[in-house]
């Protein structure tokens, strides 16, 4: 009868053991799992045991090390007791029916894989799952015992994690705080996309933080207007004529340049500014010209980030800035409005409907029309194409490249498996380009080789184009002669 209470009480004991190590387990998770921030929000809600928790948050390292001295002690203490209760309990059950070598056997067996059962799915696994899941809950319900064991084991953990940070060190690994929480951009990426996708986060806003992670990546050649788009006032223009320029274009800044050498920028004139100096009584106002009115504008580098040039704006209270290229001559224009739409996307105002931002529109037979602005990166990621990128930024600049002259309405381009059609022209620049894959249907020249160019005249135009320099190759000599 002893032998039996003997037993049972043992095995009583080895099922506490389990659910202990179950406690450590799950509490161990949930503070790995829950945030400093949350945690701040329930201690301001007044959430039971939220203070408790706070503090454990705050010694987060001490206090795993007690989840895991806790889960040692009780695993281990499982392995001596839970086993040979149960096998002290199935040996006169099992005795009668099996040879008196093969009992102990046979119930150390079962004994074993039974407490190990037990260890692993309610001692290991549920507690984890539970934890995960129900993280905050836990936590608050976790953390008054937890400080008890805090204090039990506290001369304990102090030997451990000394003797730990110690041994480390002599491996040339510096002791790292649990508490150290720090992502790198990629990972902080893939945080906010997976967010996005289970619907935690807007996915309009998971796009919007991305472009503020592409700010250092981006150029401000890629953002800004181009010289041709950009509407400048000569510096002897007069302030009729100036009032004239601003009625008609409907822009806010302008950029004053030289008035013998447009490449050379000397200002900017501001619209309130010119209003303000308009002076009907005034015949003196008719000898005012833009470098009058002029104030200073930065000047910026095509190849500077735009994360640079936005803190630049903020800091001078900026609004537009003047783009040279590397010798020095006018390249355009960027705004603080061109810099925030990389960000938020496209802002339209009552001045700009007249205004068509570059585009890509599929057509109805499977090609797409592009405007010639549209950035080549922009262009391979929408069509899933490999155009290379070289000395140029647009697909305009990729169709001049291959051309090697000056575009006329019907050239055409074959490179990197598409065919690349100019539909419209402005002077010397391509306005809109037809895009067609060389194997869809009814591209007309399949068998016309890769990289060539082709004249508005037709075939008899067709002109090499060395890939490698982007140049028209000098035709024969003979040719050359007539």
């Amino acid at each position: 009868m002893v032998d039996l209470v003997f037993s049972a009480a043992r095995i009583v004991l080895a099922l506490f053991l389990v659910v202990l190590n179950g406690f450590f387990v799950a509490t161990e998770f949930a503070f790995v799992r829950i945030r400093s921030t949350t945690v701040e929000s329930l201690v301001e809600e007044g959430a039971p045991g939220a203070s408790t928790l706070q503090a454990a948050i705050d010694n987060l390292d001490d206090y795993l090390a007690v989840t895991q001295l806790g889960i040692t002690i009780a695993s281990l203490g499982l392995g001596w007791i839970g086993e040979p209760a149960v096998a002290a309990v199935l040996e006169p059950v099992i005795g009668p029916f099996l040879p008196t070598n093969l009992v102990h056997l046979v119930s150390f067996a079962v004994g074993f894989g039974l407490i190990t059962f037990l260890h692993v799915v309610f001692g290991e696994l549920a507690p984890k799952t539970i934890a995960i899941a129900r993280a905050e809950r836990v936590s608050l319900l976790a953390a008054p015992p937890m400080k008890f064991f805090y204090y039990l084991f506290v001369p304990g953990i102090i030997v451990f994690n000394g003797t730990a940070n110690a041994f480390t060190r002599l491996l040339g690994v510096p002791p790292v705080s649990e508490t150290e929480e720090s992502l790198e951009e990629e990972e902080l990426l893939m945080v906010l996309a997976r967010s996005g996708k289970q619907g935690h986060i807007d996915k309009a806003e998971v796009e919007m933080i991305e472009r503020v992670f592409d700010l250092d990546d981006i150029t401000v050649r890629e953002v800004m207007v181009p010289r041709p788009d950009v509407v400048s006032a000569p510096a002897d223009l007069p302030l009729s004529d100036l009032r004239t320029l601003i009625i008609e274009e409907g822009h806010t800044r302008y950029p004053v340049v030289k008035a013998d050498d447009s490449n050379q920028v000397v200002g900017y004139v501001d619209a309130k500014d010119v209003l303000e100096a308009i002076d009907p009584a005034d015949g003196a106002s008719a000898s005012v010209t833009a470098s009058d009115l002029a104030r200073d504008l930065p000047v910026v580098p095509e190849t500077g980030r735009i994360n640079d040039l936005l803190s630049e704006f903020q800091d001078q209270q900026g609004q537009m800035a003047a783009v040279i290229d590397e010798w020095g001559s006018f390249e355009g224009i960027v705004t603080v409005e061109d810099l925030v739409e990389v960000v938020v996307g496209d802002l339209r105002d009552e001045f700009d409907v007249d205004h068509r931002e570059p585009s890509i529109d599929r057509r109805s037979d499977g090609s797409f029309s592009v405007d010639g602005g549209v950035a080549v990166s922009e262009v391979n990621e929408r069509l899933n194409a490999d155009f290379e990128v070289a000395d140029f930024d647009t697909l305009g600049g990729l169709v001049l490249d291959r051309l090697g002259r000056a575009p006329e309405v019907g050239d055409r381009i074959e490179t990197d498996g598409y065919y690349l059609d100019v539909d419209e022209v402005d002077g010397a620049r391509v306005s809109t380009v037809a895009v067609r894959e060389r194997d869809a249907p009814g591209d007309g020249d399949g068998e016309r080789g890769d990289d060539t160019a082709t004249g508005s005249d037709g075939p008899d135009r067709d002109v090499d184009v060395d890939e490698n320099e982007g140049r028209q190759a000098e035709p024969p000599e003979d040719e050359r002669a007539n």
